[in-house]
C-alpha cells in the first residue's frame, strides 16, 4: 500500500459525480447529463496569451511530441505532478521540470479536462454496480493505456470492501508495464491481477479473457484510431465478455463538442466523433439492445460515456 503523501498525491483522485439533467432522445437512448468535479475547478480558464509552445518550453515541447501516445497521459491524469512522466525511470514521474505555463494547461485545456472526467465517470459507474455483489468482482480494462481510470475505480471499489480481479489488456508491453507502476502507485498489487498483451486492440479478445464472465469491460479508449465501420465489431467483441448483469462502458467523442482553444495547433488527437442520436444506430450494428444502454454526457460536452447492460 501506498501511505505518504507524495504516493497518495500521484493517485488518480476520486471527485463528485452529480446527475443534473435526464432525458429520452428520439433513437431511445437514455441521455444523463453529469456535473464532474475536476482539478481545474480551482484554475483560471486557459488564456492564448499563457499556451505554452515549444520553443519558450522544452518541457512543453518534450510533452507535445508524445502526443497519441499513453506517455502523453500521465501528466494528464496526475497534472499537480510537478515533473514529466518517463517510462524509463523506476519513478513514473522522473522526467523534466514542468513550468508553470506547461502545468495550467494540463490542467485546463479542455480536453485534458474531459479525460479525467470520462475517468471519473467510469469510476462512478463502476463502483456503483460492483457494490453489494457478495463475491469477487471481475473487471477488464481494454487498451489499458497507463491505466489511471481503472487504477481509480479500483481504489474506490477497495474503499467501499468490494473485492476484485482485473484484467488489464493492451497491444503495447511498454503500456502494461507502466500500468503496473499505476497500480503500485495506487496500493494495488499488480500480482493480484492479470495484465495481458493482445495482438490487436479489439478482436481475438475471447482467446484472451473468458467470453460472459465479466462484471464490468471497460474501453474508454476502445474506439481510438478505428475508424467507424470498424466500430461495431470492436463494440460487440467487447460486449462478448461481459456476464449477465454486468455491463460494458465505453465512450465516443462528440460531434458537437465544444472547441479546444490551442489544442488543434498542437495536434491533439480527436478519433472518430458521433452526435448523440448516432450512438443507437452504432450500438444497433453491433448487436446490442438500444433499451438495455445510456449514455453520459459531462457538461463539458466533450465525450460521451455509455454503458450498456446486458441482462
Amino acid at each position: 500500500m501506498v501511505h505518504t503523501a507524495e504516493g497518495a498525491a500521484r493517485r488518480f483522485i476520486a471527485r463528485d459525480v452529480r446527475v443534473v439533467g435526464a432525458a429520452l432522445d428520439p433513437s431511445g437512448l437514455r441521455v444523463l447529463r453529469l456535473a464532474v468535479g475536476d482539478e481545474s475547478d480551482d484554475s483560471s480558464p486557459p488564456s492564448p496569451a499563457e499556451h505554452p509552445s515549444p520553443v519558450s518550453s522544452p518541457a512543453f515541447a518534450e510533452w507535445q511530441a508524445r502526443l497519441g501516445t499513453p506517455a502523453a497521459l500521465p501528466n494528464i491524469y496526475v497534472p499537480g505532478e510537478p515533473r514529466l512522466s518517463s517510462a524509463a525511470e523506476s519513478d513514473l514521474f522522473a522526467g523534466a521540470t514542468l513550468d508553470a505555463p506547461t502545468r495550467h494547461y494540463l490542467t485546463v485545456a479542455i480536453d485534458a479536462r474531459a479525460l479525467r472526467v470520462r475517468a471519473r465517470v467510469l469510476q462512478w459507474l463502476a463502483v456503483r454496480a460492483a457494490v453489494d455483489v457478495g463475491r469477487t468482482v471481475r473487471w477488464t480494462s481494454l487498451t489499458c493505456g497507463p491505466a489511471y481510470p481503472m487504477a481509480g475505480a479500483m481504489v474506490a471499489a477497495g474503499e467501499a470492501n468490494v473485492s476484485l480481479a482485473t484484467t488489464f489488456v493492451d497491444t503495447c508491453a511498454d503500456s502494461l508495464d507502466v500500468s503496473r507502476r499505476v497500480a503500485l502507485a495506487h496500493g494495488i498489487d499488480p500480482a493480484a491481477h492479470a495484465f495481458v498483451a493482445a495482438d490487436a486492440p479489439s478482436s481475438g479478445l475471447t482467446g484472451l479473457v473468458e467470453p460472459e464472465s465479466q462484471d464490468l469491460v471497460e474501453g474508454l479508449g476502445m474506439l481510438a484510431g478505428l475508424e467507424l465501420a470498424h466500430a461495431p465489431d470492436a463494440i460487440s467483441d467487447a460486449f462478448s465478455l461481459v456476464r449477465p448483469g454486468g455491463s460494458l462502458v465505453f465512450s465516443v467523442m462528440l460531434a458537437d463538442r465544444p472547441s479546444c482553444e490551442c489544442c488543434a495547433e498542437i495536434g491533439w488527437p480527436v478519433g472518430p466523433t458521433l452526435r448523440v442520436d448516432q450512438i443507437a444506430p452504432l450500438l444497433a450494428a453491433a448487436g446490442l439492445p438500444v433499451e438495455d444502454a445510456s449514455v453520459f454526457v459531462s457538461e463539458d460536452g466533450v465525450y460521451g460515456v455509455i454503458e450498456v447492460c446486458r441482462l
